[in-house]
């Protein structure tokens, strides 16, 4: 009988994840390296993608650190440029990286243009300087896969959280338009809504444990997501040839939180 490779096998190709110093992008990259990718991470900060890197070689991986700003086009084409020069091509490109502000509450009327030209950079423009320099590239796979992080408050917006609501929705919007765009040279285009259990709300739950309970109890299943297991397994299964089929969704990946969506 022909063996054959697991739907969800990764071997042979390469991903691209910004945002992978640490948290739910480290989580993506791991993840995408045990199913055999060789993986390409992209951080702001040079020591937090050394770092994710070290922990992919620690388990067998192949990966490469790349000093990367999302803001900039330059830097994501040269990211790009460093995974066909490393690699000998890129076959998945997952976009992750979002400002560090977007998680604190701020009323509109308390935000400059600075403040929402900040975020907007990072999430919104750094999708689409992903995009337009991985465009190429994944044409030339074959078989591309571009997986955007989004979240349910651009679907149902976001008191206190205006810009990171807007942004969100603009992911959503492109997320659609460049699977109708790019589906002719067999790339997907998905976005997943994640719920995972980072650093920073660990550590706000633990000083706050009653409004843990509280949230904890939303969540059918009982748990906030976890970064690695639940997020990075989920971007790995849209990176499979068994969800090849699958393009232009938002697929929320949160325990049941959300399920009118």
């Amino acid at each position: 009988m022909k063996k054959t490779m697991p739907s969800n096998s990764l071997v042979g190709q390469t991903a691209l994840v910004t945002g992978a110093g640490g948290g739910i992008g480290r989580g993506i990259a791991l993840e995408l390296a045990a199913a055999g990718a060789r993986v390409v991470v992209a951080a702001r900060r040079g020591a937090t993608g050394e770092e994710t890197v070290r922990l992919v070689q620690a388990e067998g991986g192949e990966a490469l650190a790349i000093e990367a700003d999302v803001t900039s086009l330059l830097d994501m084409q040269s990211a790009v440029k460093a995974s066909l020069e490393h690699f000998g091509g890129l076959d998945i490109l997952v976009h992750n990286a979002t400002h560090g502000a977007s998680g604190h509450p701020k009323q509109l009327q308390d935000f400059v243009d600075e403040d929402w030209d900040a975020q907007v950079a990072v999430d919104l423009v750094g999708a689409h300087h992903c995009a337009i320099s991985a465009y190429e590239a994944l044409s030339a796979s074959g078989a591309g896969r571009m997986i955007l992080l989004c979240s349910t408050f651009g679907l149902h917006g976001a008191a206190l959280n205006p810009a990171y609501a807007a942004i969100k929705g603009g992911i959503r919007g492109l997320t659609k338009a460049l699977a109708r765009e790019w589906g002719p040279q067999g790339i997907t285009v998905n976005a997943i809504s994640p719920s995972a259990l980072t650093a920073a709300s660990a550590a706000f739950f633990d000083s706050n444990p009653a409004l843990r309970d509280a949230y904890i109890a939303n969540f059918p299943l009982g748990r906030m997501g976890h970064e690695r297991d639940d997020i990075g397994r989920a971007v790995v299964g849209l990176c499979g040839q068994g969800m090849g089929y699958i393009t232009g969704q938002v697929i929320q990946v949160d325990g049941g939180l959300y399920t009118a969506v």
